[in-house]
């Protein structure tokens, strides 16, 4: 009787010890859990540290720019023509799939059905060449921003390290390439909500539970990197705003309503203009990239070289009352931002497009006297780039976090994002980078077709040899 007693607790105690044993690995994860946790930490912080190292070069190259175009303005007539013809020869010659913005090759390879293209789009030596490529591109005065290179070369940079690691699940790529393209958002802008909104709502647009922590994990780890190398600071500089009275809002939506049909306007004739480019790109690069070269330049030397670079510093001024805005510099830039993608050179359009958005805000200054020129110029940011890429958070949340997270404009970013929108997809039904996406991969089938070729012949061998 004692001896039963005793065996019964013996199994009860041996049964509570396994249960709770696999309970707590449960908790704790398995061996493949933790190593794809150190793939996600750890490519985070690669990340940071070479958007980081991108920022600075980029600031670099434009600086020498704006130095060299202050005295020999009519050397660029030369300069920018010859180089972007060198830019393109690079390009074409070691790696396609690093032209243009960036973010259509990662919105393609985050689904499935692309998979194939993964390899291509997101090798080393494409991230390599499309920070070294843009900042050429800035050294000769191209109108192109950084932040769509950095999605590219977050999302490659992460892609290589769940390569590397030879990570068991397949989904976990997709996770880590909108990881890394969200945490190359977060450290170009050094605005971690942005990047989480942008990932949400451009790459992903939907969230699964289990990818929300180390989503923002990533996010996380990469900002810290750049707060350790570039401290705390907002990317236009903290403007001063106060909150918009009601009786604004009219004029708000009006203005919202102008550069958001603008924005949508440059997103139609971007997509149509690349397209009918396309075949004389294909056919005759490196005179597109002259030709293109020649007027960019001329344009830079009528506008006093305000219609050429990403456009940072002359948002920034604007923002700060240094200077007053131009309908002239605001079409120029856009038509060459709209140039400058044609030629097909690696460059995204964010920055090019929150500038453009500034120089319209500032010059409706004149046409709503009442309203804060400061708001006016926010609101411009926020409405035209929502206009372009008809993602309303992402354009509100972007233009906040980038200018101090001054709340008290919030309202009015939300209203003139979401009014933009609405009248953009009056004119372009979807959204930019989708309809880019989706013209960049009729480009690559042959690989497509080359391997379904070869999978036919292998089935073939394989059937004949039995």
């Amino acid at each position: 009787m004692e001896y039963s007693i005793i065996a019964r607790a013996r199994r009860r105690l041996r049964l509570w010890w396994i249960l709770n044993r696999r309970h707590t690995r449960r908790q704790l994860g398995t061996l493949e859990d933790w190593k794809m946790r150190a793939v996600f930490w750890l490519g985070a912080l690669t990340v940071g540290l070479v958007i980081q190292g991108f920022a600075w070069l980029s600031e670099e190259s434009f600086s020498l720019f704006e130095h060299a175009h202050s005295k020999y303005p009519y050397a660029f007539l030369v300069i920018t023509p010859l180089g972007l013809m060198a830019i393109v020869w690079l390009m074409n010659r070691l790696a396609k799939a690093s032209r243009g913005s960036g973010i259509p090759q990662v919105l393609l390879v985050h689904k499935q059905s692309y998979h194939w293209l993964r390899g291509p789009f997101l090798s080393l030596p494409v991230a390599i060449l499309k920070v070294l490529l843009t900042c050429a591109a800035l050294l000769l005065g191209a109108t192109v921003g950084r932040e769509g290179p950095s999605v590219h070369v977050g999302a490659a940079l992460m892609y290589q390290f769940g390569h590397w690691a030879k990570l068991k699940q397949k989904q976990i790529e997709s996770s880590l390439i909108v990881a890394g393209g969200a945490a190359g958002v977060s450290a170009a802008f050094n605005a971690p909500l942005a990047g989480i909104v942008f990932a949400i709502e451009e790459l992903q647009q939907s969230m699964e539970a289990r990818t929300t922590g180390t989503l923002i994990m990533a996010i996380i780890l990469s900002g810290v990197v750049v707060l350790m190398f570039a401290g705390h600071y907002s990317y236009f500089g903290v403007p001063d705003v106060t909150a918009m009275p009601f009786e604004d809002y009219p004029f708000i939506i009006a203005a919202s309503v102008v550069c958001g049909l603008l924005g949508g306007l440059f997103s139609f004739f971007l997509v149509e203009g690349s397209r009918a480019v396309a075949p004389l790109v294909r056919a005759r690069p490196m005179r597109v990239a002259m030709v293109i070269g020649v007027v960019l330049a001329l344009m830079g030397l009528v506008s006093g070289g305000a219609t050429m670079g990403s456009g940072y510093v002359e948002a920034k001024a604007l923002l700060a009352q240094q200077a007053e805005g131009s309908w002239w510099t605001a079409f120029g830039r856009i038509l060459a931002t709209m140039l400058t993608y044609f030629s097909g050179i690696p460059g995204g359009i964010f920055s090019p497009s929150l500038a453009a958005g500034a120089e319209l805000g500032a010059s409706m200054t004149s046409l709503f006297p009442n309203v804060q020129a400061t708001a006016l110029i926010l609101v411009g940011m926020a409405s035209y780039f929502a206009g372009v890429v008809q993602r309303p958070i992402t354009a509100f949340v972007i233009v906040l976090e980038l200018t101090g997270n001054n709340h008290d404009i919030l309202p009015a970013l939300m209203v003139s994002a979401l009014a933009a929108t609405v009248v953009s997809k009056l004119v372009m039904p979807q959204p930019v980078y989708h309809v880019l996406a989706q013209d960049l991969v009729r480009s690559w089938e042959h690989l497509l077709k080359s391997k379904q070729d070869d999978e036919v012949a292998s089935n073939t061998s394989s059937t004949t040899d039995k």
